[in-house]
């Protein structure tokens, strides 16, 4: 209306403030703003607009998925998606019903170009529309929309795959895993479909400060669509990432409504939130938009995790089977595996230049032996050449050599199966909720621990990559009867902890960070309250059932309570951690500090932890810690029991 009125008054002005006819711009006035005069919508357009009105159109369910609609704390009703050029209606965000309506009008409205179209801009919304109110039957202007038909032709949508890479352990980014669904057409391979992916736009490469600006939103997150083969290789070839397929049982008038919704949402921004409006929670819509009668989005928890999705959706009976795709990396530490130390020690030769691969038979070993150096080798190769450590001429002289000489040695000799990981979907819960009691210097203690997100070094591997940590926002309460106080014993913001073995063809840094808010030794031989900041990186050495580490550690407190307030000290700590059998795990360290800017002390701290599993969902742990600082010293013997959901 505004732009209407511009014109009206325009047109009876002689310039600003030279208003020509007053009286006739009043009338004109009040016939836009109040009366029939106006100009009305055609009679068609208006019989469709009160008929979406008497059957409350605007409420259902469906045209809340399309535009994403959700409830607001203070009980009104917005929608996730955050890109105006989304909305037809100015308030469009806020209100499903002018977004509605705008929408209805926009279908009869000529455009000059397939862009403009609301048509063609928005097909799901069309379809489903014109199935609720035969749209088509009071002939809207016709448009081709050769761009979307072409799409459409191109990715052929028959059925969909929910796929989740899982974390890779040396990247904060992808720390969580991912989701994204791989749309497929009528090919054999899978590779040839494409993948539907959500994520954060932005060209940050510092890990840590792409998790904070993604936790406050302050990326923007966009749709795309790529050849999947593209991200298996982004995700499994680059990143060290295998990966899980799950087929979903949508039919193929499903998969097709997905993709119609797909189209809509493409250039068209969402703020990025880490832990709620994030990869996995987007990607419910668009299975909504498949099934209308699922109801993922109402589902899930106030912090969203991928693998709580995946497991939503399995619950939602979408998922029935699975299929690994292992990265490249962990192809290489399989075949590493096979080998002897002198096979492995030939096959780094033959990758560092000395030994060529035609003279590898010299070396008197066996046929076999050379099919696993070989296919170690080559498998390296390309795994340089993706990280970019190898020109495209060094890699394909050193490929076609490999290649070579191991076709003269004839096809692969038959392997043992490897033994498939168990699924990620089928490991523990990420929430954790915590029940116990110990004693601190002879005081008796009862504990409370919340742990919303998400798997610690204690935590049973199935599922997870043994030697991981991480945990956000672990809650500890203590009550102390002899003092009848509750007290708040710690809560680690973040608590990282990577453990990533070494090897003859790997060699990973090990790192650590947490900060937070913990109960602390003082002077005066009481606990009391500070912040604390401790990075470190070092080495770990072994495998998934054995691990021992070092690392060189780093660490600032601040409280009232130190001279000047605060400490900032460097030191070291050194651990292991053992698998025993499948339920019990045993962590060991001993960590001493020097801290010697701000409030001169040391610190010193030696823990014995064990957790044993007691069901798919439950644990026991057996923690005991002693420690001595500012000469103080103090043991802490507890005992609690894990549920995980």
């Amino acid at each position: 209306m505004a732009p209407l009125l511009y014109r009206l008054s325009s047109a009876v002005r002689g310039g600003p403030g030279k208003s020509l006819f007053p009286g006739l711009a009043l009338f004109l006035w009040l016939c836009v703003a109040a009366t029939p005069c106006t100009a009305k919508a055609p009679p068609h357009i208006s019989a469709l607009l009160d008929r979406a009105r008497e059957v409350n159109l605007h409420a259902d369910r469906y045209w809340h998925i399309l535009l994403h609609y959700r409830g607001t704390p203070g009980g009104g009703i917005a929608s996730l998606i955050d890109d105006p050029a989304f909305f037809l209606s100015e308030t469009g965000k806020h209100d499903p019903q002018s977004e509605l309506e705008a929408t209805l009008r926009a279908f009869f409205e000529p455009e000059a170009s397939e862009e403009n179209s609301a048509r063609c801009r928005f097909p799901a919304r069309f379809a489903w529309l014109n199935d609720r109110m035969d749209i088509e039957a009071n002939q809207p202007p016709e448009i081709a929309c050769e761009e979307f038909k072409e799409a459409l032709e191109k990715v052929a949508p028959r059925s969909a795959v929910l796929v989740f890479p899982g974390t890779h352990i040396n990247s904060p980014a992808s720390m969580f895993g991912h989701t994204l669904i791989s749309i497929g057409g009528p090919y054999q391979s899978k590779l040839l479909s494409y993948a539907v992916n959500y994520s954060a736009f932005t060209d940050e490469t510092n890990g840590f400060a792409y998790a904070a600006k993604g936790i406050f939103g302050l990326y923007k997150g966009y749709f795309s669509v790529l050849p999947y083969y593209q991200k298996v290789r982004e995700y499994g070839d680059l990143e060290r990432r295998d990966v899980w397929e799950y087929p979903l049982n949508l039919d193929e008038a499903e998969t097709k409504r997905m993709f119609l919704h797909i189209w809509e949402l493409r250039e068209i921004y969402s703020d990025y939130f880490f832990f709620d409006e994030n990869c996995a929670y987007q990607l419910l819509f668009l299975l909504e938009a498949a099934r209308p009668s699922l109801h993922l989005t109402d589902r899930t928890r106030p912090w969203v995790i991928p693998i709580d999705t995946v497991r939503a959706i399995r619950e939602a009976g979408l998922i029935e089977t699975s299929h690994y795709r292992p990265s490249k990396a962990t192809r290489i530490s399989r075949l590493a595996l096979q080998m002897n130390k002198t096979e492995q020690e030939i096959a780094l030769r033959v990758l560092d230049g000395s030994l060529p691969p035609d003279q590898l038979p010299e070396t008197g070993m066996s046929p076999k032996a050379l099919i696993r150096i070989l296919d170690l080798a080559t498998e390296s190769v390309e795994f340089s050449y993706f990280k970019e450590k190898l020109t495209q001429d060094e890699y394909r002289n050193r490929y076609l050599a490999l290649l070579a000489a191991r076709s003269r040695l004839g096809p692969p000799s038959e392997e043992p199966d490897w033994v498939e990981p168990v699924r990620p979907d089928l490991g523990h819960g990420s929430n954790r909720f915590s029940l116990g009691g110990g004693f601190r210097d002879g005081r008796f203690y009862q504990q409370l621990k919340i742990r919303p997100a998400y798997h610690d070094l204690l935590d049973a591997d199935a599922g997870y990559i043994a030697g991981a940590q991480i945990d956000f926002a672990d809650l500890v309460l203590r009550y102390y009867p002899e003092r009848e106080k509750i007290e708040l014993y710690n809560i680690n913001l973040i608590d990282i902890f990577s453990l990533a073995p070494r090897n003859r063809f790997f060699k990973p840094i090990s790192w650590k960070v947490r900060t937070g808010f913990l109960q602390r030794l003082f002077d005066d031989g009481d606990d009391h309250l500070v912040y604390q900041l401790t990075p470190g990186g070092g080495f770990s050495y072994g495998n998934k059932d054995a691990l021992v580490y070092t690392m060189i550690e780093t660490e600032l407190l601040v409280s009232g309570r130190f001279r000047d307030s605060f400490a900032f000290g460097v030191g070291g700590s050194v651990g292991a951690l053992v698998k025993i059998g499948n339920r019990w795990k045993v962590h060991a360290a001993v960590r001493h500090l020097w801290h010697e800017i701000g409030d001169p002390h040391r610190g010193l701290e030696m823990r014995l932890d064990q957790a044993l599993v007691t069901g798919t969902a439950s644990s026991v742990n057996l923690s005991v810690l002693r420690e001595r600082i500012y000469d103080h010293s103090a043991t802490d013997v507890g005992v609690t029991w894990n549920l995980f959901w």
